[in-house]
Order: C-alpha cells, then sequence, then structure tokens
C-alpha cells in the first residue's frame, strides 16, 4: 500500500473529530503554531474579510486570568443561551445535552 497523505483522509478527519476539552500539558513548537496560525488564516470568512485576530499565550499566569474570563463569560452567558436553545439540525436532545 502506498504512503497516503496526510491530506487524503481530510473529510473523515473533518466529520468525525470531537472537542477536545483536556490537553495535554506538553510545550507546542514555535513551527506547529506557525503551521495553526496559517490554517486559521485561511480559513473562510462571511465575505472573505478575515478580520480575526490570534494571541498566542504561553504565561502560564497569563493562561489562568484568561481561564478565569472565559469561565466567567461561558457561565454568564454562553452557558445558558445553550441550556435554553433547541437541538442543532442533525441532533437530537440527548446528544445536544451531553
Amino acid at each position: 500500500m502506498p504512503n497516503q497523505s496526510p491530506t487524503d483522509n481530510i473529510w473523515e478527519a473533518m466529520s468525525t473529530m470531537r472537542a477536545m476539552r483536556r490537553l495535554k500539558p506538553d510545550p507546542v513548537s514555535d513551527d506547529l503554531i506557525q503551521k495553526i496560525l496559517q490554517a486559521g488564516q485561511w480559513a473562510p470568512s462571511g465575505g472573505n474579510t478575515q478580520r480575526w485576530r490570534f494571541l498566542v499565550v504561553r504565561d502560564a499566569e497569563v493562561k489562568k486570568q484568561v481561564q478565569a474570563y472565559y469561565s466567567r463569560l461561558y457561565d454568564e452567558q454562553v452557558g445558558p443561551r445553550y441550556a435554553s436553545s433547541a437541538p442543532p439540525p442533525g441532533s437530537d436532545a440527548a446528544r445536544y445535552q451531553r
């Protein structure tokens, strides 16, 4: 069997990948960060405006501060909105609640 390119199964990877909530504490190389940022820049956006900005945070204390802000935002805004909304198309209530 010939060697497969990493992109040979991109559709399968995209359709079966689950959200990652627990990440390893291993450091991420500068090269990998650059590749990830480049992929984000290539992602489509409405009107191809690409108005997003990326910030790479490496400092553990800064990460803790960001985590606290994100957690508060989720608890006050995002979580209640998800809890009170209907499941998205193609899902059902049990899967959505999980």
